[in-house]
């Protein structure tokens, strides 16, 4: 069975880590997760640091780790889809120098990197009054948050099926639209048709 791969990216306090524990719990059977590496690594003691050289080798390693995680539990889930807490994209957003040069070093190039996800649901940053500053991995501030999500969304361009999921009043309503996109993708609708039904 081809799994489908979707990544759920986005800026800081987007919904992102809420959405995955929903999808888990409510799609448990048809979907598996594959958690943030960053989390992972900064939790588990990768330092990290401010200066230009710190943010590469920390950009490195969670693309390594990311890719890593995403083969295994591709590969040993019999699920209908894979959904990516992140993706590999998303470290160009923290990377301190030339993006050719992130792709130069991580011998890859962005075609490669958008091919390895059928799907890209993004999600905008919250409001300044939803923002979570309670997250002990957040580092950001409301206005670097901000431009975190477009260097996201720049990252992610191109992609032909990426879904962007603007801020809402309602956070949970937000939720509820990232899940329905997630149910329609795993019941084959299209992009266009899931596009007209939710947007």
């Amino acid at each position: 069975m081809n799994k489908i791969k979707i990544v759920v990216t986005g800026g800081p306090s987007g919904g992102k880590t809420t959405l995955v524990e929903v999808l888990q719990k409510d799609l448990a059977g048809k979907v598996n997760i594959v958690p943030e590496s960053a989390s992972i690594l900064y939790r588990g003691g990768f330092p990290r640091k401010a200066t230009a050289l710190g943010k590469i080798h920390a950009q490195r390693a969670i693309c390594f780790v990311q890719r890593e995680l995403e083969d295994l539990i591709t590969a040993e889930n019999k699920v209908q889809a894979i959904v990516c807490d992140r993706g590999s994209l998303d470290s160009i957003a923290y990377w301190p120098g030339d993006i050719d040069d992130f792709f130069a070093s991580l011998k890859t190039n962005k075609q490669a990197e958008l091919d390895r996800y059928q799907w890209v649901i993004h999600l905008d940053t919250a409001g300044s009054s939803s923002f979570d500053i309670t997250n002990p991995i957040r580092i950001e501030n409301y206005k670097e948050a901000l431009e975190l999500n477009d260097l996201i969304k720049q990252a992610w361009a191109g992609h032909p099926q990426r879904i962007i999921i603007g801020h809402a009043e309602n956070f949970l309503e937000k939720i509820r639209k990232a899940k329905q996109v997630v149910t329609m993708i795993l019941e084959g609708h299209d992009y266009k048709t899931i596009i007209a039904t939710l947007f």
